[in-house]
């Protein structure tokens, strides 16, 4: 069975829990999801894919069209919801929901914590190996499920149709000293927020997702979120374990 990672990754974190996952299955090809344009691929039933997107406030990230472009035919996936240690609430229920109506069977599904962008010091070196251990456990229940006949889809917790939330506000600046004009960081704005001449915010697009400041290749760009993680730190500091979700 051959084996894609497709992954909504902005700051990197993301993509090393699924790049993880995927390398458990044995080898993989990889499918960014970020940018401005949206990547298309359709998937037959002898793939697994495996799906990583961040969770934003509870919630996955409100790109216009993210999934759009992947549809598959009774596909097999495993959904990995990625989130700073807070809670990963809704998101894999709207991943199960969306992915199901585009052709993919849930087989399988995971809460994994990575480094905050906006509080690092939540998450921060994860998935470690302890981490690892687990989601080698899971692998390996996925492969046993889908080596039978008739396999039940994974159910998992959340609201599948949450009201939308507005993006967390984070000012964010430009060294225009250190920026060369390049306009990678724009390029990488996955909602189109900045301006591909001007590179400036469109606030009212922004969803604080930080993939500008991720992909400068100087360290032009920068946000101030100490409020934030100030808050986030005194609340949320205490390890969560991976969540598993493989039974129907």
């Amino acid at each position: 069975m051959k084996i894609i990672g497709a992954y909504f990754s902005p700051s990197g974190g993301t993509k090393r829990a699924t790049q993880l996952l995927c390398g458990l299955f044995g080898e993989y090809e990889t499918l960014d999801l970020g940018g401005r344009e949206r990547a298309a691929r359709h998937f037959d039933q002898d793939e697994l894919l495996v799906l990583g997107l961040p969770v934003y406030a509870g919630q996955i990230p409100a790109v216009p069209g993210l999934l759009d472009g992947l549809s598959g035919e009774d596909t097999p996936c495993v959904l990995v919801a990625a989130y700073g240690n807070r809670h990963y609430d809704d998101a894999l229920a709207q991943m199960k929901d969306l992915m199901g109506k585009k052709g993919f069977r849930c087989a399988a599904a995971a809460a994994v914590i990575t480094p905050h962008i906006f509080a690092p010091s939540l998450g921060m070196g994860r998935p470690d190996e302890a981490d690892e251990a687990v989601l080698k456990e899971l692998a390996r229940k996925v492969q046993e499920k889908l080596a039978g006949e008739n396999w039940t889809e994974a159910q998992v917790p959340g609201n599948p149709c949450p009201a939308p939330k507005k993006a967390i506000p984070v000012p964010k600046d430009r060294d225009w000293d250190t920026c060369l004009g390049c306009a990678i960081c724009a390029k990488a704005c996955p909602t189109g927020a900045m301006d591909l001449s001007s590179l400036l915010w469109e606030d009212s697009k922004c969803i604080s997702c930080m993939a500008c400041v991720s992909a400068c290749p100087t360290g032009a760009l920068g946000f101030s979120a100490a409020q934030l993680a100030e808050k986030l730190t005194a609340n949320f500091t205490a390890r969560r374990d991976i969540e598993l979700f493989t039974e129907g």
